[in-house]
């Protein structure tokens, strides 16, 4: 018998799971928000994907560019669907779209930060102040944002810690938006 791969549940929320522990986390927050969601490994294909609402990739201990890191099928970027990439997923969408740039940061940050909204008509951010506390924790930065991506937010140590391309609804954020040490986390 030929295995046929299981589709999402149509309109719940996937979290495409990138070697942390932030994946359960983030599925949590999504329920306690009143969504459904599903918790998958970061190479689902896409077409396994097309049934949801978004996807959300989270974050991981390693680098995008390392041998063996969690890589997502690029395809996802292309359903036409949100798609939200937080720490790990935030530069994995760097790295594959086109003009975007991943690279070890200058400064590593582990800990609270002051997320400045550069951006505020991204809709992640609406009625977000433009300064609130963020938790980081990453050692690599995006340092060019991919081609079609605005900047949305940044640290006094990381100048692209939120992206956002509204038009293909692709959106990226150094930062751990699910953990309580992030001030607006959950509105966000």
């Amino acid at each position: 018998m030929l295995y046929t791969p299981p589709m999402v549940h149509p309109g719940s929320i996937v979290v495409l799971d990138c070697g942390g522990q932030y994946a359960h986390l983030i599925g949590n927050r999504v329920r306690r928000l009143g969504a459904f969601s599903e918790i998958r490994i970061a190479e689902t294909p896409a077409s396994e994907l097309q049934n949801a609402a978004g996807i959300i990739l989270s974050g991981g201990p390693q680098s995008v560019y390392e041998k063996g890191s969690p890589q997502a099928d690029p395809k996802i970027l292309e359903l036409g669907i949100p798609v939200l990439g937080l720490c790990y997923g935030h530069q994995w969408i760097a790295h594959v779209l086109p003009g975007g740039k991943v690279e070890p940061g200058h400064i590593k940050e582990y800990g609270k930060a002051e997320l400045h909204i550069t951006d505020p008509t991204v809709p992640l951010f609406e009625g977000i102040p433009a300064f609130s506390t963020v938790w980081m924790s990453h050692g690599d930065e995006v340092t060019s944002l991919p081609d079609g991506c605005l900047p949305a937010g940044r640290t006094s140590t990381c100048e692209n810690a939120a992206f956002a391309d509204m038009k293909k609804k692709i959106f990226g954020c150094q930062f751990h938006m699910e953990v309580t040490h992030s001030e607006y986390g959950m509105q966000m």
